[in-house]
């Protein structure tokens, strides 16, 4: 069978880290390849040598047999790679249609074709099933809208080969079935598809073959008609994988709502008809679901002071708490970590230790010795967590930047911890992160809650929510539609509030 893309015995290597160790594969064309690993097992690193960022220690790139060493970007495009990147690289300042064609521009006699570019933008998104204008600021979008306009802009190049890395980390059921169905229409066209995931099950609905990366090392690669899902996290993780076990007894949750740490009364945000109101138990994780627009992520940035309030009152253990600014709210007790890693997380020009310990507060974190070792340099503190939370990194030093999009979230949420937070609000906390990190993190989510605090988890992931939640609040069109406890937290109970399929009323059981 013909090879579009090939690549023989890769090697790359980073300070203290050999990244890459001789890995080989082949792509065909009509091929759609889901491509899996542990965070931190080499994909970012293969899709950046195959997209022309990086330059291979060793090893050679074939596309149609042909032996290429791409010194940029521009060159692994012109050579038919097209590339979804699992960091955004859009110009916030630029219109949707702009983006798109940034670096390939639409032009006449010399000139840019404005007509042209907003009309071919306006049918590539149509084809992505997005009813957005292409004259909208970048800025001004969604994390979800932002993904499609990548895609987008992958799609608008000509390409025999096209690798996407998470394209569905942000989006919602919808434009996932959407995006699956063109990569199947790709695959007939005769494109050759590399799919990176860390949703297993879509590796399952639309690859032919996968390929499993462990520790820099190509271990399997397989038809998935021959494995099943397990099968295949055992040979990512290289072991059995851990499970994580909520308890579903209701009346532990009662007794982690009976003292509210958290008391959010009527608070009024601009866009939403009706006011938000919550309350949050000293201990407990309190789930917060609904689909893009519901409000749920209004209301956590309302909370941590990124966006402003209209009305309502906040207390924390019963004192009022004043949200002006996010200083205000770290100072209050509450954290927060963003969906938006790149744009609103890590600090690049720092390494990993000073972007763990940007927040820390060492006052409160009295009674979490845990995280905080009696030496309180910061190298030992930093290493810790490095093997509490199993970060793969060499050393403290290691610019962030470095790292896999994994473990720079373990980094964030070590600042979480360290931030000596007495509500922590998570939004989409294991947002590309493996399975496997899932369950640390999960861990990490459970043992703060023990240590009394109050962890809000916004997630458009139902299973997510349904493994960890002691309890559910689930939102539609910003309105709060059901409050799920104990047993009832299940993915079939979430989804269904979510769409509004909610008869008589708002829901609680």
């Amino acid at each position: 069978m013909t090879v579009v893309l090939e690549v023989r015995d890769v090697v790359q290597e980073y300070p203290g880290v050999r990244a890459l160790k001789g890995v080989s594969l082949s792509l065909s064309p009509g091929q759609v390849l889901g491509l899996v690993g542990e965070n931190g097992a080499g994909k970012s690193t293969l899709i950046r040598i195959l997209g022309g960022i990086e330059q291979p220690v060793s090893g050679t790139v074939l596309v149609h047999g042909e032996a290429r060493q791409f010194k940029g970007s521009a060159e692994s495009q012109a050579a038919g790679i097209s590339v979804v990147s699992q960091e955004f690289r859009l110009v916030p300042q630029l219109s949707v249609a702009d983006n798109i064609f940034l670096g390939h521009e639409l032009t006449s006699g010399g000139v840019v074709a404005r007509g042209k570019v907003r009309q071919r933008a306006a049918a590539l998104l149509e084809t992505l099933g997005m009813d957005l204008e292409p004259d909208r600021l970048i800025s001004s979008l969604t994390v979800g809208d932002r993904q499609m306009v990548e895609i987008a802009r992958a799609l608008s190049r000509e390409f025999d080969v096209l690798i996407m890395d998470e394209p569905t980390a942000a989006l919602n059921g919808a434009e996932i079935r959407r995006l699956h169905a063109i990569v199947e229409k790709l695959a007939t066209q005769g494109k050759a598809v590399v799919y990176v995931s860390h949703h297993l099950a879509e590796i399952f609905d639309i690859c032919r073959d996968v390929a499993v990366l462990r520790d820099g090392e190509l271990v399997l690669t397989a038809p998935t008609t021959s494995l099943d899902e397990t099968q295949l996290v055992e040979h990512m993780l290289g072991r059995r994988p851990q499970t994580f076990e909520r308890a579903t007894d209701g009346t532990a949750t009662d007794d982690r709502t009976a003292t509210a740490r958290l008391d959010v009364r009527e608070l009024k945000l601009g866009g939403f008809d009706a006011p938000f109101s919550l309350r949050a138990g000293r201990g407990e994780i309190l789930g917060l679901a609904g689909l893009v627009g519901s409000g749920r992520t209004e209301l956590t940035r309302a909370l941590f002071g990124d966006l402003a309030a209209l009305s309502g009152t906040v207390t924390i253990d019963g004192t009022a708490v004043r949200l002006g600014t996010s200083r205000d709210a770290i100072r209050a007790g509450l954290f927060m970590l963003s969906e938006d890693r790149k744009g609103e997380g890590i600090l690049p020009h720092l390494d990993v230790t000073e972007n763990a310990m940007v927040s820390r507060e060492r006052s409160s974190l009295r009674g979490r010795a845990r995280w905080a070792p009696a030496r309180r340099g910061e190298e030992s503190v930093f290493e810790k967590l490095r093997q509490d939370m199993r970060i793969r990194v060499p050393h403290g030093r290691q610019l962030i930047g470095n790292l896999s999009g994994g473990n720079q979230q373990k980094v964030l949420f070590g600042r979480a911890l360290l931030s000596g937070c007495k509500v922590l609000l998570l939004n989409e906390p294991t947002r590309g992160v493996d399975v496997g990190a899932k369950v640390d993190i999960y861990q990490l989510i459970r043992t703060l809650a023990d240590d009394g605090v109050s962890v809000v988890v916004s997630s458009s992931d139902a299973p997510e929510l349904a493994a960890i939640a002691d309890r559910c609040l689930v939102y539609f069109a910003g309105r709060q539609v059901a409050e799920l406890r104990g047993r009832d937290v299940t993915e079939e109970n979430i989804v269904a509030a979510s769409v509004g399929q909610v008869a008589g009323g708002d829901v609680h059981v």
